[in-house]
């Protein structure tokens, strides 16, 4: 008996030690340029999943009376800060600061359900859409993954600006086939536009950003809409993570297919990161930059994007900041930044089930 103890306390100990070791790579994602070396960024993705398994091997090896939680404990505080990126515990503000305040909605609408991911609802999927951002009443509404098909066949550009009598709009289609398909990034504002650009990403097929100069009172701010690269994959992809512990249905050509993908799109992201950076340091206005970065806080991407800027949900959210609605679990991948002259108000995420992402909005003052 005391043998077979023996056993299972060198087996947990190896696999805490595993653990840690992840978790420690994981450390330096936000640092290491996935060109470089991209097994940062890979651990970094799952930098949720190592803590909490850490913080249930401090459990297991207290409950077991040995000393060895003391590893995964002084490993967990050493990064204590990236995991106060995908949690918060902000108060809130009160309501009346909210008067003369720019509201900004961001939403990555997966097309509207235009290809019926949900079954053969995607009208239903875009009336609720407008339904939802109407009731929000924003300001300015940035989406990614936008589709536009003509008067006859899935319009949405008309139709959403009659219902928000959002007067202004830019629109970049970066994909179109035929008369009635267009895809792309779309920002709808309520004030004037006086300036618009686009930022196309080399090799990226269906992923940039736009930057749209709006008029808000007597001050310009630049909005930046992004849509970084996606990890593109497929329903057979994901088919075999939901079954990678079954014996009998593991591929070892399928796991190569999605490092290859995972790695490709840290690498493209990246470089995308720093395009965008460039962008944000030279604007002559204060800056909101939203949008899907396809990328958790624990990345080179966001930390590239995110200098010397300030991320609302950190500054003045609650709870887990998860905003990805798949089926991968505490990935918070879209953001609301914003520069220092701006203040930001009630940061919320609506969790509704309309798309693969949830909408994220907040208000902003000029200090």
């Amino acid at each position: 008996m005391t043998s077979k103890k023996s056993w299972l306390n060198k087996l947990l100990l190896l696999l805490n030690i595993l653990v840690i070791i992840a978790l420690i790579i994981s450390y330096f994602a936000p640092i290491t340029d996935p060109t470089r070396n991209w097994l940062p960024s890979l651990m970094g993705l799952i930098f949720p999943v190592l803590f909490i398994i850490n913080c249930l091997f401090i459990i297991i090896w207290i409950f077991r009376w040995k000393y060895f939680f003391l590893f995964s404990a002084i490993t967990l505080l050493f990064g204590w800060n990236m995991f106060f990126r995908s949690v918060a515990f902000n108060g809130e503000k009160p309501v009346g600061a909210y008067d003369d305040a720019l509201k900004v909605l961001s939403y990555n609408v997966r097309l509207f359900d235009q290809y019926k991911w949900t079954g053969n609802q995607n009208y239903f999927t875009r009336n609720s859409i407008f339904s939802l951002i109407e009731n929000e009443d924003a300001d300015i509404v940035c989406f990614q993954e936008f589709f536009h098909g003509n008067e006859k066949s899935f319009p949405t550009v008309e139709p959403f600006v009659d219902a928000q009598k959002a007067k202004y709009h830019h629109i970049d289609y970066v994909l179109s086939r035929g008369n009635n398909k267009n895809f792309g990034i779309a920002t709808f504002s309520h004030y004037p536009i006086v300036n618009t650009g686009e930022i196309h990403f080399e090799g990226a097929h269906a992923n940039s950003g736009i930057y749209t100069d709006i008029l808000f009172r007597s001050d310009t701010i630049r909005i930046f809409n992004l849509h970084l690269e996606s990890v593109r994959f497929s329903k057979h992809d994901y088919q075999f993570v939901s079954e990678y512990l079954d014996p009998g249905t593991y591929s070892g050509s399928g796991s190569r297919i999605i490092l290859s993908k995972l790695k490709n799109a840290f690498i493209k992201r990246s470089n995308q990161a720093s395009v965008i950076a460039g962008y944000i340091e030279k604007s002559p206005y204060p800056v909101i930059v939203c949008g899907d970065f396809n990328d958790t806080p624990a990345s080179f991407a966001y930390r590239t994007i995110c200098k010397n800027l300030n991320d609302t949900f950190l500054e003045i959210g609650h709870g887990v900041g998860s905003t990805y609605a798949g089926n991968l679990p505490f990935l918070r991948i879209d953001y609301l930044l914003h520069s220092d002259r701006l203040e930001p108000y009630h940061f919320e995420i609506q969790k509704v089930a309309y798309s693969d992402h949830y909408p994220i909005s907040c208000f902003f003052k000029i200090k």
